[in-house]
């Protein structure tokens, strides 16, 4: 008898929004609560690429936020304390960019995590310096699993 299985990828993330609320130009703030990622496939390890999409009128910055540039940083940790904020290691882009044993870490990672393991993904929003956007924006986040 020969069998081949075909394993299958997947995320679970509970909570859909996380909301900063009110900032002020040139603010920098943490969440207060983090995301809950879960490797919910079929038995294998994964490592996570994360991305982002830019809301209308701003762009992403992978190193300092300015006038329409907004920076946002994500690392896995199990407590915010685990993060030491470091936008070389921790800021998102447009395109998906794969974590490492530093990349996106604080006191876990995104990478080999185990089938049916759990990891809390923690987000730090740079606000940019000047905008003349005065609207509610939103920043959505893409994780994507690859077998590890």
């Amino acid at each position: 008898v020969k069998v081949t299985i075909t394993p299958t990828l997947s995320v679970s993330i509970p909570e859909d929004t996380l909301s900063l609320g009110s900032m002020s130009v040139g603010q920098t703030k943490v969440t207060s609560a983090a995301v809950t990622v879960t490797n919910d496939g079929s038995g294998v390890n994964e490592t996570y690429s994360l991305s982002l999409a830019n809301p209308s009128g701003w762009a992403a910055s992978q190193t300092a936020a300015g006038q329409e540039i907004y920076v946002l940083n994500a690392a896995f940790s199990n407590v915010v304390s685990g993060v030491t904020w470091n936008v070389a290691e921790h800021a998102l882009s447009t395109t998906p960019v794969a974590c490492t044993a530093s990349k996106f870490s604080g006191d876990q990672t995104g990478t080999s995590v185990p089938y049916n393991t759990a990891r809390k993904l923690w987000f730090q929003f740079k606000a940019p310096t000047a905008t003349s956007v005065i609207t509610e924006q939103s920043i959505v986040v893409t994780i994507t699993a690859q077998a590890s």
